[in-house]
Parts: structure tokens; sequence; C-alpha cells
């Protein structure tokens, strides 16, 4: 029916790879017993945490690479490894941001402090 763009077949490939590297991040959360949900509701929203964090994870690691235009294997690459490490790849990311916005803000007051 509708022809199915290249990049949409990507952004598929790293879905795909994102949700399973969600699953095994769930799994091996409950192996470590670092995921300790022991209800169903408990359980369903650890799994559901795990797939969102990755997913995430997986989509920035495809931008980044698209933007820094890198082969295709090493963008998959990169997608499992920062899939399969989400919550720290998103933790990294926030203090980055954090770090940026810090260095702007003070930028902005000193400048306003030599301007008087």
């Amino acid at each position: 029916m509708f022809p199915i763009d290249a990049e949409l077949s990507h952004v598929a490939v790293v879905l795909l790879l994102s949700v399973l590297s969600g699953i095994g991040a769930f799994l091996h959360g409950r192996r470590e017993g670092r995921l300790t949900g022991s209800s169903f509701k408990g359980l369903l929203l650890d799994f559901m945490t795990e797939i969102i964090i990755a997913v995430i994870a997986g989509l920035i690691a495809f931008y980044i690479g698209q933007i820094r235009q890198l082969d295709k294997p090493l963008i998959y690459l990169s997608v499992l490894l920062a899939s399969n490490n989400g919550q720290e790849m998103i933790s990294t990311i926030k203090r980055l941001n954090m770090d940026t916005i810090v260095q702007v803000i003070s930028k902005i007051l000193t400048k306003k402090g030599t301007e008087k």
C-alpha cells in the first residue's frame, strides 16, 4: 500500500533494538534484585519503565548518529549500547545539559555585571 521510506525502516530497527534491550534490562534487573516489584502492577510498572527508558535512550543515540553522519552499523551499535544502559545515558545527558545551562547563565550574569 504505502511505500516504506528508508528512514522509517531505520527508525523501526532502532525501536526494535531498543525494546529488546529494554526487555533485557528488565530481566537483568529482576535477576540482580534491582527490580523487586512483587505484584503484577509493580512488575508491569518496572517493565514499562525499562522499555520506555531504553526506547528514549535508543532514539537519542540514533539521532546523534544521524547528526554525526555515522554508518548505519555504528548507529545500531550505539543504539544497543545506549538502550541497554538507558538510565545511565539519560542521567549523563541531564548532567551535561545542566552543566551547559549553568555555564550559559553564569556567562549572562557575568556579562551583565561587567556592563554596569
